[in-house]
């Protein structure tokens, strides 16, 4: 089957689809930041926007979520840091 159909099959909510979520985020990464990097990105701020383009593409996979950034934000400020 091609990805094509198993797209197509995802709107029918078929069980030879593709998950929601990969759909969503893939619209989310793809259209938004395209848009969004397109208008703002600059030669000096390109680092910036490729590492807020990664963190989003995690938060919409549901890979981290908003309560553990926030979290990590907080121990990084306190300058804590995460023992391994």
């Amino acid at each position: 089957m091609s990805k094509l159909t198993d797209i197509w099959n995802s709107f029918k909510h078929s069980k030879d689809a593709v998950s929601g979520r990969k759909i969503s985020a893939f619209w989310a990464i793809v259209v938004v930041s395209t848009y969004i990097s397109y208008k703002y990105t600059t030669t000096a701020n390109v680092i910036e926007m490729t590492i807020t383009w990664l963190v989003f593409a995690l938060v919409c996979l549901g890979l981290v979520t908003i309560p553990e950034l926030l979290k990590y934000l907080a121990d990084l400020k306190n300058g804590k840091k995460n023992e391994v």
